[in-house]
């Protein structure tokens, strides 16, 4: 595969010495949002319910009982979409004839969308649950299969205590059986107090399948990991938007944008163009989020920039560039117009934005591009911030998109993730405020060793553009290589200015008060790391006081602008990062009937180039040892993950 000459100069500029980095995708995480119409998973739960699930050492409480509440969690917090099953082996014979034990599997209710009465007859019948009978975990495996079919996106997620009693069929070959039917079907395990061979089985399905493997020691656990299988399956990074269709030629036959998020995507090398309006008095935000399934590789980037339209490039409002430094699932820049703004006022107050690509090429799929665009009033009091509730406890689990974000306020969160999900969290602040992030991760004994692999804290400001983790240390992850056990990264403390202040424009800072995001994931692990569910907690604090005076308060929908075009105090708005209101109003002219896009005039992206974005993509190693282990080309060796 070629690099094209820009992408070649890109990495030729990488640093040539130890650089670690990256983002991993998240389960949500690991994959790039589905397919509009795209159906949501069929997931099937298969529970052991043999006879030593009747022992009373889970907490005070039996393993049944502690089941029991775990899969009351999961039919409580599944998605209305979810389309979601259970399957449960052991359940009904008591006795000893051997046969008659290993067929003993029942479907308890079929897979279907988990509306209100589903819910409630799915909780009855998870109440009376007994355990009785042997463990064929093979047969249940394939029983479990017939049950979600054979088309889209599958997964089985078991829960076992024990060892299967019934082979054959064994059960690793029962699941690579299963894996042979598809790429979309995989089996997730956890392992409830299992040790020894039990826990070596369960673990063999897992990654003969594709999937992920957790240990559950105690009720708590198994609740927490279970639900956090079942988050991993049903999320993926949610790219939303009102659907548009940028321009790929110019600004000139670009369509005019207001306030909102769109969805757009990148097709071939093209760059995509908008036209937008701002006075002089106002202030732009754009901020574009890339979304790639199989990841970017180092150099893959993107550029946003708005302003008049002149000889050049339009950029004399905003202009902020950024390149992967390491693998990621997204690739985000943002900027906003500084304050007082004197260039040259455009007829009609008209501008244009262009996102210029440096992800895909010709030949690609489309990759999908989040863009948002906000408005803020220079005077005070034309808008004010709406105040967003925080989450807490069990409720505070990290989304998975800077949409799906989880509120949150000063305090420690704790929760587990799958290796290769990287969820989000987000910290309303304002100028003279402190943040500081601390987060860790407990890495289990039998992680693979691995060179590349890494704790990332990332922290994106209210642009969604990614800041300095630590003024005194460049790397971005925390290497773990062959270590186990406790790793720990802090970012900041860091002051949130204002853009006014002296000195404090800095795109990669927090000269921008608003939303700010939080992104945490075990970066570069190696493929058997993948997919097993390792604890964290994450601690925010917010210092010092907000200082006097109104920080810009954007808004991000096309009724919230208006009123503050007009002076208006009409609406809230949101403080800087997050879409608020309807999007389906932002669009009005652009979309279509139904929010369907239009094509809009100008050619489409042309497959005149060869090369592809296979080079720019899946770049899973993040580290670069330099001249001496390169030959001094500054070039890395890209392969698809």
């Amino acid at each position: 595969m070629n690099l094209r000459n820009r992408r070649m100069r890109a990495a030729a500029l990488a640093v040539p010495t130890l650089i670690l980095g990256g983002l991993l995708p998240s389960a949500t995480s690991a994959h790039a949002a589905p397919a509009e119409g795209e159906p949501p998973p069929k997931i099937e739960l298969v529970l052991d319910l043999s006879g030593s699930m009747k022992e009373n050492d889970a907490g005070g409480q039996t393993r049944l009982a502690a089941a029991k509440q775990a899969v009351g969690r999961i039919i409580d917090t599944a998605p209305e979409s979810a389309q979601l099953g259970l399957r449960v082996y052991g359940a009904t014979y008591p006795g000893e004839n051997k046969a008659e034990g290993c067929a003993d599997t029942q479907q308890l209710f079929p897979v279907k969308t988990m509306d209100a009465a589903a819910r409630a007859d799915a909780k009855q019948r998870v109440a009376a649950m007994n355990a009785v009978g042997f463990t064929p975990i093979g047969v249940a495996l394939r029983e479990a299969a017939k049950d979600v079919g054979t088309n889209g996106k599958r997964r089985i997620v078991l829960v076992s205590d024990g060892e299967d009693t019934c082979a054959p069929p064994p059960p690793c070959d029962v699941a690579r059986e299963l894996k042979a039917q598809g790429i979309d079907l995989a089996v997730d395990a956890v392992g409830f107090k299992t040790s020894g061979a039990a826990r070596d089985q369960l673990k063999c399905i897992a990654q003969v399948s594709g999937g992920s493997y957790a240990d559950a020691d105690n009720a708590d656990a198994l609740t927490q990991n279970l639900s956090t299988l079942f988050r991993k399956a049903w999320t993926t990074y949610q790219a939303t938007g009102t659907p548009i269709k940028g321009s790929i030629e110019a600004c000139a036959d670009a369509p005019m944008i207001t306030p909102g998020q769109y969805l757009d995507n990148f097709t071939g090398g093209r760059d995509l163009y908008y036209q937008v309006k701002k006075r002089p008095d106002q202030l732009l935000q754009v901020s574009a989020t890339a979304v790639a399934e199989e990841g970017y590789g180092r150099g893959a980037g993107l550029t946003v920039q708005a302003g008049t339209v002149g000889s050049g490039n339009p950029d004399s409002w905003l202009r902020q560039y950024e390149q992967s430094v390491g693998w990621a699932n997204v690739i985000t820049a943002g900027a906003r117009s500084k304050p007082d703004d004197k260039g040259a006022r455009p007829p009609n107050d008209i501008g244009c934005i262009m996102i210029e690509n440096k992800v895909t090429d010709a030949g690609d799929m489309p990759m999908p591009v989040e863009l948002l665009v906000g408005i803020a009033e220079t005077k005070a009091g034309a808008t004010t911030a709406k105040e967003v509730p925080v989450k807490t406890g069990p409720d505070a689990v990290g989304g998975f998109s800077f949409n799906s974000a989880t509120p949150i306020g000063p305090g420690t969160y704790k929760q587990s993730i799958a290796v290769g999900e990287a969820p989000f969290w987000r910290v309303d602040l304002k100028a003279g405020q402190q943040l500081t992030v601390k987060a860790g991760v407990d890495i289990p004994h039998d992680f693979p060793n691995s060179i590349t692999a890494g704790w990332s804290v990332k922290v994106f400001n209210a642009t969604r553009n990614p800041t300095t983790c630590d003024a005194k240390d460049s790397s971005v992850v925390k290497l773990i290589q062959r270590e186990k056990g406790r790793f720990e990264r802090t970012c900041g403390p860091w002051q949130i200015a204002r853009p006014e202040d002296a000195g404090s424009f800095d795109p990669n800072g927090y000269a921008v008060p608003g939303t700010y995001y939080i992104q945490l994931q075990v970066a570069e692990p190696p493929e058997e790391g993948m997919g097993l569910v390792v604890p964290i907690d994450l601690s925010v604090e917010i210092g010092g006081t907000p200082r006097p005076g109104s920080d810009p308060v954007f808004a991000f929908d096309g009724e919230t602008a208006a009123a503050a075009a007009t002076g208006g105090n009409q609406g809230q708005a949101a403080t800087g990062g997050q879409a608020t209101g309807s999007t389906g109003e932002s669009g009005k002219g652009q979309t279509g009937k139904d929010g369907e896009a239009v094509d809009l005039p100008g050619k489409s992206a042309s497959a005149e180039d060869d090369d592809s974005t296979a080079s720019k993509i899946a770049l899973p190693v993040g580290i670069v040892l330099g001249v001496a282990l390169l030959g001094g080309a500054g070039y890395y060796g890209l392969r698809r993950r």
